[in-house]
């Protein structure tokens, strides 16, 4: 019974060393980075023939920059920092 409980504790308390491998951690995996930048992204996009239309990606960046200003006043934080994905339009 002893050994059985000694056992359980010895797993229990390796599973959390395990779980925080620093290989599965952070923005980087077995030493490499695994989220692309939009600048190794549109490449790869034109390269497979699946780049979106200039005016589907201006949707899409005009809505992600309502949606981080949104959820920084929703936190009560400033929008300043908020990067400026789409260029101002001319009118």
């Amino acid at each position: 019974m002893t050994l059985l409980i000694l056992l359980a504790a010895l797993l229990c308390s390796a599973i959390p060393a395990v779980a925080q491998s620093p290989a599965e951690n952070g923005n980087r995996a077995n030493g490499f980075s695994y989220q692309p930048t939009p600048s190794q992204v549109a490449p790869r996009e034109k390269a497979a023939g699946v780049q979106p239309q200039a005016a589907q990606q201006k949707r899409a960046n005009r809505d992600l920059e309502q949606t981080d200003k949104q959820l920084l006043q929703e936190e009560g934080l400033s929008t300043k920092s908020v990067p400026k994905l789409t260029k101002p339009s001319a009118r």
